[in-house]
């Protein structure tokens, strides 16, 4: 819904095709081309490739929209099935108002690595695969997947599959916050980081926060001060009961969230998903009988597929809320014409 209403405010500016396969005609080949001469409101449309567009430091407000991810997994996403692939993306002054959607972003580096970096206000994530790999085996570096920096509001992160990995036994950070957050919200995302990694961590102690998060599927441990929790289901790691949170209806392997409110302790996640070991998003889904179900806060269910908190449910392979093919036959034999069936979805 958010969504749309983003499309309606930019009604009147420019689309740009951006695309670095051979032998396209699109307006640029570069992510950081595009954005250095989009106009403020313009949009993007990140093509799909099988080579990267690079990194892209935002300084204006742009609509960014990609193919979405693991077309291959599931059912009726995308006829081409390469994704739309970037490195890092960095948000600063400027760029209040942007959205980010169906994107592939992927960084893999030894030294601090980040792979968002949101440097100011009013920034909106949705439907993407973040995915930090962070290869140095030493503990004096460490990367994050989404990095949120100093104070800030309107931070909206939403249905994406967000993944940090480190080799090693060192921290990694999912979602790294190092200020106060207001007005913003963390939902209905499937977040993990490896090894002795954060899925999410304040560093910031502060009743100022304004931070709700709800229905997110997490692996990892999660330190957070002050915020509301509800509906999530923490498939491993552990939970500082941080100070000042405000937690109900979560779902937990073990003791994590306390015994109140509604939450659950101890729940057997092979219950809980149609296949939670599987690496792909389709194997989150709810199984049958599963203690997720109706467990919800307002009686619906827990995870990143449900509404139950009047959020947008996870979208399979993170696709884009507008018009995609995903099949297209064409006949060349006996015909004088040339017919072409064709079938498409909105995914809204």
């Amino acid at each position: 819904m958010a969504f749309s209403f983003v499309l309606f405010q930019f009604a009147n500016a420019t689309v740009w095709r951006v695309n670095n396969r051979p032998n396209v005609n699109a307006d640029f080949t570069t992510l950081q081309a595009a954005i250095d001469s989009a106009s403020d409101g313009d949009t993007l449309y990140i093509e799909a490739s099988e080579t990267s567009y690079g990194n892209g430091t935002f300084a204006k407000k742009l609509v960014v929209i990609g193919a979405g991810y693991w077309l291959n997994e599931n059912d009726t996403t995308q006829a081409y099935k390469e994704e739309s692939q970037t490195g890092m993306l960095t948000f600063n002054d400027g760029s209040q108002g942007s959205v980010v959607i169906g994107l592939f972003v992927y960084v893999q580096s030894a030294y601090n690595p980040h792979t968002f970096n949101i440097n100011t206000d009013s920034i909106n994530i949705e439907r993407n695969l973040i995915h930090l790999y962070e290869d140095r085996n030493d503990p004096y570096y460490t990367g994050t997947a989404i990095s949120i920096s100093n104070n800030r509001s309107n931070i909206n992160i939403k249905q994406n599959w967000i993944y940090s990995h480190r080799n090693g036994n060192y921290t990694t950070y999912a979602v790294y916050i190092s200020g106060i957050l207001s007005n913003s919200k963390i939902n209905n995302n499937f977040i993990r980081a490896t090894q002795q990694g954060r899925a999410i961590y304040m560093s910031t102690n502060s009743t100022a926060t304004e931070l709700v998060i709800t229905n997110n599927v997490f692996w990892g441990n999660i330190t957070t001060y002050y915020t509301i929790q509800n509906n999530n289901i923490l498939v491993a790691g552990n939970y500082n009961n941080g100070l000042g949170d405000l937690t109900s209806h979560n779902l937990c392997n073990e003791t994590q969230y306390p015994a109140v409110n509604s939450n659950l302790q101890n729940v057997d996640m092979e219950t809980v998903f149609v296949d939670w070991d599987l690496y792909v998003d389709n194997g989150y889904i709810l199984a049958s009988g599963s203690p997720a179900i109706g467990a919800g806060l307002n009686g619906g269910d827990c995870g990143a597929f449900s509404n139950d908190s009047g959020d947008d449910p996870y979208v399979l392979s993170g696709m884009p809320p507008i018009p995609s093919v995903f099949e297209a036959t064409v006949t060349t034999v006996g015909v004088s014409s040339l017919p072409v069936n064709i079938k498409a979805s909105s995914h809204n």
